[in-house]
């Protein structure tokens, strides 16, 4: 699975993020999970069913 394909410009205009920001997330992801995954976990909602 190391193939990359290109983005598709309709995508990538429709996109919530751009690469550049989808690689910064992906490294410290890597990088530091816990910091990471803590800070973006703040921004769900969690509860309890």
């Amino acid at each position: 699975m190391s193939d990359v394909y290109p983005i598709p410009a309709e995508t990538a205009k429709n996109a919530l993020i751009d690469e550049k920001t989808y690689t910064e997330w992906y490294d410290r992801s890597i990088k530091d999970p816990e910091g990471f995954w803590g800070e973006h976990g703040k921004r769900v909602d969690w509860i309890k069913p």
